[in-house]
């Protein structure tokens, strides 16, 4: 906002110099000028009658009276010069002056009126999203607030999803007992509270949020949130057919050629796999893939400096490389916190969704690592990004940095 206020002040300074430079020059260019003009006439005329003279063709008494009567219009002349000089002098200064306060005051009332003058808060230019320092102070002065009213269940379940977002678990969970029965009155605040449970038990859903997951599925058999936490839930529990179920459910929800049809589909197939159900393979048609060393790649992810203030401590990172061309499924998928950054890593065929993709089968990898902000393995506006390609398998030593925010 700063910068902008001076640009704008040059630019009307240039402007105003432009315009007044030729008001306060004008009587001195004008008055030298005729001055001038007027001695050069009176000159020439003054030698015609002198020649005249001297030729004889003009009397004394003509060339007195002459004389005197070019004499005479000399002065008038000056006369009048000296009046429009004194004139411009008075009337000119005035006009800058004038122009000087108006045309920035007049700038100024265009552009309140024609203008974007909200562009020019610091948070409009930020889309008007509030600042991370600016989340935590009002995230801050809620708790205090309730501390003073903890009678206020709806601010608490506020608390509780604001603790959520910024990766404070621990103290989202006691927001959300301290919210009472308000987080029952809502599908949308019971999944809040079983999607809490997974990312406080590995995956799996305890206590109350599986009681209230249950209840929004018997009320709502097709939530494709509570499908996929149910389905996330069973899977860590080994319980592979319900897992199955859950997630085909939500499969035939989305759209064929969706990121989420594509990650639903990596996973079915994963639980497939490990069920013994596996689709069954094509013969192969390209040379056999590398075994061993050949079949892993290696290296170490990092977090950006200018980024670690979008990111808390307890978010998820997800590794994974995918092939260059082709399917977009991941052949290997590590999954760490945001805390173990920087972290060295491995991929390598033990990793892989499907027995039928694995790293050891592309020729070129294309390496990746997300911070997402819910937690969940499909990437959504706002998570934080980074990755290198081509890599060949078998590639050591890579530096994978998450260095862009996803539109």
């Amino acid at each position: 906002m700063t910068a902008f206020w001076i640009a704008a002040g040059l630019l009307t300074a240039l402007a105003l110099a432009v315009l007044c430079w030729p008001l306060l020059r004008r009587r001195e260019n004008t008055s030298a000028s005729r001055r001038a003009i007027n001695a050069a006439i009176f000159r020439d005329q003054m030698n015609d009658l002198e020649r005249d003279l001297a030729a004889g063709t003009l009397s004394q008494a003509d060339y007195a009276t002459a004389r005197d009567e070019l004499e005479r219009r000399v002065l008038e002349d000056v006369a009048d010069d000296g009046t429009t000089t004194a004139g411009t002098a008075r009337r000119l200064p005035r006009t800058a002056i004038g122009l000087g306060l108006s045309l920035p005051a007049a700038a100024v009332a265009l552009y309140m009126v024609l203008g974007n003058p909200a562009a020019l808060d610091p948070a409009a230019q930020r889309g008007g999203m509030p600042s991370q320092a600016e989340v935590e102070q009002m995230v801050a002065t809620l708790a205090a607030k309730l501390e003073k009213n903890p009678e206020n269940q709806q601010g608490w379940a506020m608390l509780g999803r604001s603790y959520k977002v910024m990766g404070r678990l621990e103290e989202a969970g006691k927001a959300f007992d301290k919210a009472g029965a308000i987080m029952e009155s809502e599908p949308e605040l019971m999944l809040e509270v079983a999607e809490l449970s997974a990312e406080l038990n590995q995956g799996k859903i305890e206590g109350r949020g599986a009681v209230l997951l249950k209840k929004v599925l018997q009320t709502q058999p097709d939530n494709p949130q509570a499908l996929v936490l149910a389905g996330t839930d069973a899977y860590f529990r080994q319980d592979y057919p319900a897992a199955l179920r859950h997630w085909e459910r939500v499969l035939a929800q989305v759209p064929p050629d969706s990121e989420d049809a594509r990650n639903l589909g990596a996973g079915i197939e994963k639980v497939r796999s490990m069920m013994g159900q596996g689709t069954p393979t094509a013969a192969p048609t390209a040379k056999p893939a590398a075994t061993g060393k050949a079949a892993a790649v290696s290296g170490r992810v990092s977090l950006a400096p200018a980024l670690k203030d979008k990111a808390g401590p307890d978010d998820v990172v997800f590794i994974f490389a995918r092939p260059v061309s082709g399917p977009r499924m991941p052949l290997a998928v590590l999954r760490i916190r945001v805390a173990d950054l920087p972290r060295d890593f491995t991929l390598d065929d033990s990793m892989a969704m499907s027995p039928d993709a694995k790293l050891s089968s592309a020729s070129e990898l294309r390496i990746e690592a997300r911070i997402s902000k819910g937690g969940d393995a499909i990437a959504k506006p706002g998570d934080l990004s980074g990755e290198i390609s081509p890599v060949k398998p078998g590639a050591t030593d890579l530096k994978v940095v998450i260095d862009k925010i996803l539109p």
